[in-house]
């Protein structure tokens, strides 16, 4: 995986120009191209991005090319430096945007458009760049210039009011992941917004908004549950509300996760308790059949899980129980996770070379494309090293479409999908391409419906399971058609494969080797379809000694690692409670589709794509595992401290679990506080008056901050430091993102969807920001088997006689409507 070994033709986006300006908040945008081969120009600012002076350093050195998180984020880019407030590097800009493909921001709203750099700037020279923007709370709204943080987008976006212990104070993720799931949302709508550029002509605008994402991928415990069944998700420790047993469990050296979501996996794991402990009650048939049967009885249930794991060490649990076929998995800190036999057996981690002769081992690949593989081609760029060469290169020459088209269409009308899976990981994608325009048919079995078809309204338990009426079914598959095949039947997998014939991709999140098994796997659908692209997402991929390990979103947020970077330092274990691997590796894998696509287009080869959801969320929390990699350390468990800033943290306000985030950087933002919170005694207390003081007085400073917050309601509180330029935010709940936040509603963000049974239904939003190609959502609330007739008949091209031999020979399942 060294630059060495490439070729040019290897890249997907070998021919991508893009500029960055983008700090943290976008950094891994630019990191997810130049990866995939892009030529990314990293412009900054004549002191060089702020993050190559933040800690932790390689080596514990500070310097400005050895800041780990500028390292990891910055890979495979060329450092230009210009200073945006000189005339003639503002032309310098303009010269070269008028020849990119994609520009990536990060300032305030309006703060490019003051220098005449902003998108309207851009677009007279190159009508067809792409000008993505990542901000807080997006470019309009009430709160587009409103100060932000990825503690503040935590705090806004809904997600810190279910993440941690309910005794603690809401917890923002570790390793910035508000920033991070922005940053790949970014990536993959540039690419949408490219693609739409190649058919067009036309470039657009990408507007992400950080709040957005972060509304999104916290969707599980979100607008959708919280209408149906009107409890407030929040912070209920480490077991979930819909999996019975679920949560973290102590063994003899260490801790393990457990999640059970099916019948069949209760049965085994009460069965080894048995054996274990010699427990007969564990085996009462009154446990059995779904988690709802067992929700009385939680505690219960955990002290009988924790008297077996107890008694065994953590890999006997974790393989065993897998052997078993139960979702054990481990809560890996970072030296786990670099000494894991399965990343090592994958070749996961790869060695950067750096000046002097210097290697530093790097996290590798969140995605696996097997025809353009994804590539670390050289290290994070010096300050200003590629400066002359890049403003000696001639002038590139703007895109410009073989066969322009007039008009506005959908992103992806032209691309069709064929979807296989359950969960979410695999059908985000099909709904984010769905909202694109793309026509994404869902392939489901009545005889192993997806999960969050097994709903029973919360309201109306007697009425048994709803399949069509779950919130989180709308919200992973809304915009979809339905098909119902049992492709145990080989004429139903030949069918199958009439549709795939006639398909761009092929997106499967099911167990490794399963569609192997129906005869649907890669090399079979290739034979009858050369341009395929195939994404095939699963829990450990599909190589590797524990490739057939079965998992969840949140074992993967154990087994990478994130339970224990975050959280405070007293919490062995803390989970979300949205399985954020989940919308990760989704947002991961439309990146690595729609980079297939280009190369598609390119040379007219598809490619099989191969994710492992472990090791996209370990690329994610790369940063922090890098520390282990460079230092040989554990890096610390921050909770909502920083490094960086001081104060930093959530604070109690008036009313029950009402909180407020705060960050304040640098000497001017603290005095500002003070002025702002009415306290002068604060600025003139020796201990606080410089940023090293604060840092070390963290706790004190935070019990004076929380004394002054709890007198005061959390929005004004808000209001008031944002008023003075501060980054402060309330920490909301689902339904104070519904009910009273008015960016989100100006916005139009949360989407109400037309639904076959309830007439119209709410749902969050589609945080992609395409403002030239605005997509929808078609309709919710389908049932399995909803658009036989349509794709049997008009894609597939049977004739009624055909598909109703194939109807009543079981092969086609007929509809529940």
């Amino acid at each position: 995986m060294s630059a060495d070994a490439e070729t040019p033709d290897s890249a997907a986006l070998s021919e991508l120009r893009v500029l960055e300006l983008a700090g943290e908040r976008g950094a891994y945008c630019g990191k997810l191209f130049s990866d995939m081969g892009a030529d990314v120009i990293k412009v900054e600012p004549p002191g060089g991005d702020q993050a190559r002076r933040r800690a932790p350093f390689w080596g514990d050195e500070p310097h400005p090319d050895r800041g780990l998180a500028f390292l990891y984020a910055n890979t495979g880019k060329r450092s230009l430096v210009l200073d945006l407030d000189d005339e003639s590097d503002q032309a310098r800009l303009r010269g070269l945007a008028a020849g990119a493909d994609l520009l990536i921001e990060s300032f305030a709203p309006g703060h490019l458009a003051a220098r005449g750099l902003g998108y309207a700037d851009m677009r007279r020279a190159n009508p067809g760049l792409v000008f993505t923007s990542i901000t807080g709370f997006g470019q309009s709204g009430p709160h587009a210039g409103f100060r932000s943080t990825d503690l503040i987008a935590s705090a806004m976006g809904g997600a810190m009011y279910v993440i941690g212990a309910e005794e603690d104070p809401p917890v923002r993720h570790g390793g910035e992941q508000a920033h991070l799931i922005a940053a790949v949302c970014a990536a993959a709508s540039s690419l949408i917004a490219l693609h739409h550029r190649d058919r067009t002509g036309a470039g657009q605008h990408v507007d992400i908004s950080a709040q957005e994402t972060t509304v999104a991928m916290s969707h599980i415990a979100g607008i959708g549950k919280w209408l149906e069944d009107g409890i407030i998700p929040k912070r209920i420790g480490t077991g979930l509300v819909a999996s019975v047993p679920s949560g973290a469990y102590p063994c003899k050296d260490g801790t393990v996760y457990l999640m059970v979501n099916r019948a069949a996996h209760w049965k085994a794991l009460a069965g080894w308790i048995h054996e274990v402990t010699g427990n007969r009650e564990v085996l009462d048939p009154m446990f059995d059949g779904p988690s709802s049967n067992r929700l009385p009885y939680r505690e219960l249930l955990d002290l009988f899980i924790s008297e077996m794991t107890s008694r065994l060490s953590q890999d006997e649990v974790y393989h065993e129980g897998q052997r078993r076929h139960i979702a054990f998995t481990p809560c890996n800190t970072a030296e786990t996770i670099v000494r894991d036999p399965q990343l090592a057996a994958r070749c996961y981690f790869v060695p950067v070379e750096h000046p002097g002769g210097r290697t530093l081992t790097y996290p590798g690949a969140p995605f696996r494309p097997d025809a353009t593989p994804w590539r670390i081609r050289r290290r994070a760029p010096e300050l200003g090293e590629h400066t002359r060469e890049v403003l000696a290169e001639p002038p590139r020459t703007p895109f410009a479409p073989d066969v322009p088209e007039n008009g506005r269409r959908d992103a992806l009308g032209d691309l069709r999908i064929v979807e296989f899976g359950t969960g979410m990981a695999g059908p985000w994608v099909g709904r984010f391409m769905a909202w694109c325009g793309a026509e994404v048919i869902k392939v489901e079995s009545k005889n192993y419906p997806d999960v969050p078809r097994l709903f029973i309204p919360p309201g109306n338990p007697e009425l048994g399971i709803q399949p069509q009426l779950s919130p989180w079914f709308t919200d992973w598959n809304a915009g979809k058609r339905f098909v119902s095949l049992d492709l145990t039947r080989p004429e139903a997998v030949e069918l199958c494969k009439r549709v795939i014939a006639r398909s761009d991709v092929v997106v499967a999140n099911y167990s490794t080797g399963v569609l192997d098994k129906l005869g649907l796997g890669y090399a079979s659908l290739r034979e009858i379809r050369p341009e395929l692209v195939m994404l095939s997402s699963s829990g450990y991929g599909d190589s590797g000694p524990n490739q057939h390990y079965v998992t969840w979103g949140p074992n993967i947020e154990a087994l990478a690692g994130l339970s224990k970077f975050t959280g405070f330092s007293g919490r062995d274990c803390t989970m979300s409670h949205f399985a954020y691997p989940d919308p990760l590796s989704a947002l991961h894998g439309i990146f690595a589709v729609m980079s297939a696509l280009r190369e598609r287009a390119r040379s007219g080869r598809g490619q099989y794509i191969g994710m492992s959801q472990f090791e996209t969320t370990v690329s994610a929390v790369g940063q922090v595992v890098l520390e282990y990699l460079a230092n040989g350390r554990e890096p610390r468990r921050l909770g909502n401290g920083s490094l960086h800033y001081a104060p930093h943290g959530c604070y109690p306000c008036r009313g029950e679990d009402r909180w407020c985030a705060i960050a304040v950087d640098g000497d001017d933002e603290w005095e500002r506080l003070c002025e702002a919170a009415g306290k002068p005694e604060w600025r003139a207390d020796a201990r606080f008056a410089d940023h090293a003081g604060r840092v070390a007085q963290r706790e004190e400073l935070d019990a004076l901050i929380g004394a002054w917050t709890r007198s005061g309601r959390d929005y004004e509180i808000m209001s008031r430091l944002q008023a003075a330029g501060l980054a402060a935010g309330v920490v909301q709940t689902t339904e104070d993102l519904f009910e009273r936040d008015p960016n989100l509603a100006e916005r139009g963000f949360i989407e109400e969807i037309e639904h076959l049974k309830k007439g119209r239904v709410h749902a969050s939003g589609i945080p992609l920001g395409l403002t030239g190609t605005p997509g929808r959502t078609r309709r919710a609330g389908e049932a399995i088997g909803q658009d036989n007739e349509y794709v049997f008949r008009e894609i597939a091209g049977l004739s009624a006689d055909e598909l109703n031999r194939h109807i009543a020979s079981g092969a086609v399942e007929t509809a529940d409507v």
